[in-house]
């Protein structure tokens, strides 16, 4: 195991100045008398001011506790924390925005502090209760009006950072998005992230970490120009700052808030390059969802107008038709499918054409879904559809794999893998970039244009494509890249795919992921089959076709759908089966329950295991233990459960038992009720003593909403009480495991009927293909 790395003390130092020095000589021309004035004045700061600025850079947060910023390498901090206060690199926190991110960061005795200074000079009544958690604390110092400069001054020595607007402008210039520290740098140097290795110029690095007499290649600037730099600053700022006021998935603006965004789009920068030009379509796209869930029909229409583009065409189309204005909707629709932006808003305009139009009452998507053919497969395989998919047509004859996305991204990268990172213009920008950064907009196709037709030729003679392929995956394989994976038997089912694929079909593909790589890039379907194929190119491929898997539950996303659609218009063969679990009757059930002295797998232990084996829908085995956690149990865990630390004191350890347990649940299917729970703790303890667990579950909870609905509550009592199961010591692990195991009796006889109702009703899976009427038949 090779040995750790040691970074130095002044990492973050050298750090800085490797970066100022990268950042001058690549953006000479970019910089502007406020950046440079920011790097001659942080050059001027003494040594130990450097460094203690660059800590406070590299934690979280504005404002800080001198106390907490303690380091060896500073020697003198009252004199570094006086000199970046004069010099303005810090100050003493008194802004609004300051004091908000004292309240946010401050620990609970530093609240409280500040609570008591407030109780002695009578603007406070009465302090909380000592116990009070952080946030009382907190809203007890709003109430209070206490977040005041001269209180904070008085309650510790506060430090607030300051002057790094004109750092993050450097930082952007460097890395291409909003960036607060160098902390890239640190996990270079710590080896956490790999550098280099796309290009045969690629930086060279002394080995000793932390060292910055390094050569390195002279990357090109991402800008060329301070108006193109800016604007693409503007629109990253702008990202940010609505990513701050939408902090959850759910979050929804204000309608103040909304129309701030609104009036300040006027001031807006015009962007000047692609990239930019598409940040502001997402901004615009974005904020036009947030005014659709205010209500503001409106305003969104206006945002998804400014941003243009698909998905807010989408959206457009949606509020077209829910307003009843129809030649707009016929007028956009029109639009969406003679010049589309991609395939999706063009699959999309046609299957809503239709249905508006009356020529069929379901989406694509639907009639996808009910007209796919039905594979059954072993419920072993519940966790890994598409592992159990491949098991089944291997057996039928088929050479298989589940490559997804990464079978077709392969392609792409091997393929262009000159024009993507060998070509002096590609657009990588340092070491620390894996994927042209211009890949996701027209411009890599504009500026390569040429070249990238060029290579999708070779696609015409299959043996000499194959021969070319074979001989770049040895010539890069294992090079870090951000367009697709390695794996050892990649090369396989990608020659397979060029000698079975339709005449121009994969230059079809490869052009549209070269022109808009974010569009094209996903959506594949799950698994590649053919037959005889040798894997070397000499044998050609005489079967080729996809499935896309959907296991119960499952979807057809937008992009899949797409996908779908343009490679069966490209001619390939593709089929989308529908899985339907079936119940061995010889399958084993490992019903288990667990109790624990806490709620955390990763950190609290088992103090019982309950364990019932069940086959053919009878009980085959039995096991039950206490376990010593080697650990005090809890009060309200012993209340819970009955067990006790002087019953445990004698049990054995996890560790005594950890090997037949393992045994015990090999080619089983792992069954309890909150099933992540019990199977999060199990192999917890297991992974402690070196056994892996990967075994399917299946959760009684889940099944049992599923087949018996409406039901008020779903717990194991209410479920054993409604159902008339025994159940005498609730929250015993064995008592546990024998309830759930009668209740999976009673869930199993529904799935079966289940199953047996949905293959009487479906074709089963094999020969029906996607057809041109948005079928699978059979």
């Amino acid at each position: 195991m090779p040995a750790p790395v040691v970074l130095p003390p002044d990492y973050y130092l050298q750090h800085f100045a490797e970066f100022l020095t990268r950042v001058e000589a690549q953006y000479a021309g970019l910089l502007e008398p406020v950046e440079q004035q920011f790097i001659g004045d942080y050059r001027a700061l003494s040594p130990d001011a450097r460094r203690l600025w660059l800590r406070m850079l590299s934690r979280k947060g504005t404002v800080f506790a001198l106390a907490d910023l303690q380091y060896t390498e500073i020697s003198d901090q009252p004199a570094a924390a006086t000199l970046l206060m004069q010099s303005g690199f810090a100050a003493r926190p008194e802004q609004d925005a300051d004091l908000a991110n004292w309240l946010l960061k401050a620990n609970k005795q530093q609240l409280w502090d500040l609570l008591q200074l407030g109780l002695l000079q009578g603007q406070l009544e009465q302090l909380p209760k000592k116990s009070a958690d952080k946030a009382t604390l907190q809203q007890a110092v709003t109430d209070a009006a206490l977040l005041q400069p001269a209180l904070l001054a008085q309650s510790g020595d506060w430090l607030v950072l300051r002057r790094t607007d004109a750092l993050q402008y450097l930082l952007f210039l460097f890395f291409g998005r909003i960036e607060t520290d160098l902390s890239a740098f640190t996990l270079r140097d710590l080896g956490v992230v790999a550098t280099g290795g796309l290009r045969a110029e690629a930086e060279v690095r002394t080995a000793t970490a932390g060292a910055t007499d390094r050569s390195a290649p002279q990357y090109q600037a991402r800008f060329l120009d301070v108006p193109t730099a800016q604007a693409a600053y503007a629109y990253a700022r702008l990202k940010a700052a609505l990513r701050e006021a939408l902090p959850r998935k759910n979050s929804v603006l204000s309608p103040e808030q909304l129309q701030q965004w609104q009036a300040q789009s006027a001031q807006w920068p015009e962007p000047l390059d692609d990239r930019t030009e598409l940040a502001r379509e997402k901004l615009c796209e974005a904020l036009g969802r947030q005014a659709e869930r205010l209500g503001q029909v409106d305003t969104a229409i206006h945002w998804y107008l400014a941003g243009g583009g698909y998905p807010a065409s989408e959206r457009l189309m949606r509020l077209y038709h829910k307003l009843g204005r129809r030649d707009e909707l016929e007028a956009l629709l029109a639009q969406m499918q003679t010049e589309p932006c991609c395939d999706e808003e063009f699959y999309l305009a046609q299957d809503f054409s239709r249905r508006i139009f009356k020529q069929s009452r379901l989406t694509a998507t639907t009639h996808l879904l009910q007209q796919a053919a039905v594979l059954a497969l072993d419920e072993l395989w519940a966790n890994a559809p598409e592992q159990g998919a491949l098991h089944y047509y291997r057996q039928q004859g088929y050479q298989a794999e589940h490559l997804e996305n990464n079978l077709w991204l392969a392609l792409f990268g091997l393929l262009l893998w000159p024009q993507l990172f060998g070509a002096p213009d590609s657009s990588i920008y340092n070491e620390f970039e894996r994927r042209p950064r211009d890949l996701t907009t027209p411009l890599f196709y504009q500026r390569h244009g040429a070249a990238i037709e060029a290579q999708l030729t070779l696609l015409d003679d299959k043996a000499a494509a194959c021969r070319y392929l074979l001989a770049q995956s040895t010539r890069h394989y294992g090079k870090q890249n951000a367009i697709f994976s390695w794996y050892p038997e990649l090369t396989r089912p990608l020659l397979a795919l060029v000698q079975g694929a339709p005449p121009g079909a994969l230059a079809a593909v490869l052009r549209k992921m070269a022109m808009d790589f974010r569009r094209h890039s996903s959506g594949y379907p799950d698994l590649m089959l053919w037959r005889d194929a040798d894997g070397n190119g000499g044998a050609p491929v005489q079967e080729l076709q996809f499935i896309e898997i959907k296991a119960p539950g499952d979807s057809v996303r937008r992009n899949q759908l797409s996908r779908l659609y343009g490679l069966r218009d490209l001619g390939f063969e593709l089929r989308l089966d529908r899985v339907q679990w079936v119940l061995d009757p010889a399958r084993i059930y490992a019903v288990i329950d667990v109790e624990t002295t806490g709620g955390t797998a990763g950190t609290d232990r088992v103090t019982e295991i309950g364990l019932v084996k069940l086959q053919y829908g009878r009980e085959i085995a039995r096991y039950s233990t206490l376990i010593n956690p080697q650990r005090r149990i809890p009060p309200f865990i012993s209340k819970l459960t009955g067990i006790t630390d002087s019953m445990v004191a004698t049990a054995p350890p996890f560790s005594d038992i950890a090997a037949e347990l393992w045994q015990l649940l090999q080619g089983c299917i792992f069954v309890a009720h909150n099933v992540r729970f019990d199977y999060g703790f199990i192999r917890a303890e297991l992974a402690r003593c070196g056994y892996t667990l990967l075994v399917p579950q299946l959760c009684t909870v889940v099944e049992s909403r599923r087949y018996f609905p409406g039901l008020a509550s779903y717990s194991l009592g209410n479920l054993t009480a409604h159902f008339g199961i025994e159940l005498t010591q609730h929250h015993r692990a064995f008592a546990d495991a024998a309830a759930t195991a009668e209740l999976l009796l009673l869930i199993n006889q529904q799935r079966a009927q289940c199953i047996v109702q949905a293959i009487s009703s479906k074709p089963t899976g094999g020969p029906g293909m996607l057809s041109d009427g948005n079928t699978v038949s059979s």
